[in-house]
């Protein structure tokens, strides 16, 4: 079996040889081998045609002008009024606007009379309004400016003003008068100054002493600087180291037994002792609680003697405030 496919095998190389030997030729062959050669052709010549012969045109001369005279207006001398004034151009018209003095605004200001306040107001310039400057005052504080057929003022300080450097100062019209001045009004009278206040809110009126009834007493009347009572006032009776308060005044009552309720308005009594007690007696008006404790002292204390013929003092007393 061995030898069969050795055979085969052989024999299938040898085809193979045979095929791609027969391939190799061909292929050889067409690539490489002698080439035929390739007449070139020659060019033709084509004749050109003939040319036609230049025709030169003549060109005509133009026959030069003879200007036309133009009349020129000669204008009389003894006459010259008669002549129209030449027109202005425009531009020039605007450059000279321009290189004028001339002043604006920012807002609405007054125009006076004269270069100061003191002169009466005799129009307004409006915002962003030019208008010519026709001079100014000494220390250019002022421009006048040109109104409709008159002049005015105007502060500089207010205005803005262009090309004015050769503006030339002007005298403006005189002042107005002052006014009269007023007769002089005589000075008001000073107001009286106002009283003193009194160091106390009590002081003493109307002092006096009666005859003995057997008893230490005090006693009196207690009314504002209007004469009307006052009620709710304590007076303090003191001798030594003795003191003795009274009731509160007018009809107001003290304790459970409403001592005083039947006084009339603004009387105190004040029984200490129901025998004379001769001493120097001081009596203040105070303010008070219970009748035994000073919290306040509302007026001066005042001396008064009692004696054994005289123990009764009547001490009447006015309310400051």
């Amino acid at each position: 079996m061995k030898a069969r496919y050795w055979s085969l095998a052989i024999i299938l190389i040898l085809v193979n040889y045979l095929i791609f030997a027969t391939l190799f030729d061909r292929l050889v062959s067409s690539d490489f081998g002698p080439q035929r050669a390739t007449r070139t052709p020659a060019p033709t010549f084509t004749p050109a045609p003939a040319q036609a012969p230049a025709i030169i045109i003549p060109t005509p001369t133009p026959t030069p002008l003879i200007p036309t005279p133009t009349a020129t207006r000669v204008l009389d001398p003894n006459n010259a009024s008669a002549a129209p004034p030449e027109p202005v151009p425009q531009d020039e018209a605007a450059a000279q606007a321009e290189i004028e003095p001339q002043l604006v605004a920012p807002g609405t200001v007054n125009i006076r009379s004269g270069p100061g306040t003191n002169y009466p107001v005799i129009g307004s310039l409006d915002a962003n309004a030019p208008v010519k400057i026709t001079g100014r005052n000494q220390d250019t504080s002022w421009w006048q400016i040109e109104l409709s057929g008159s002049t005015g003022w105007v502060a500089s300080s207010v205005v803005s003003a262009s090309n004015a450097e050769s503006v030339a100062a002007v005298a403006g019209p005189p002042p107005p008068a002052a006014p009269a001045a007023a007769a002089a009004q005589p000075a008001a009278a000073a107001p009286a100054p106002a009283p003193e206040k009194p160091k106390y809110q009590f002081e003493p009126t109307g002092w006096y002493d009666d005859g003995n009834a057997g008893l230490t007493r005090f006693l009196g009347d207690i009314k504002d600087i209007n004469g009307n009572p006052v009620n709710g006032v304590f007076v303090q009776a003191k001798c030594g180291n003795f003191s003795a308060i009274s009731f509160p005044s007018g009809p107001v009552g003290w304790g459970p037994y409403r001592d005083g309720r039947d006084w009339p308005a603004g009387f105190y009594d004040l029984t200490v002792d129901t025998k004379p007690v001769p001493c120097i007696w001081t009596l203040t008006v105070v303010d008070t609680d219970d009748r035994q404790t000073v919290k306040a002292v509302l007026s001066e204390s005042i001396p008064v003697e009692i004696t054994a013929e005289k123990s009764i003092v009547t001490a009447n007393w006015r309310k400051n405030w």
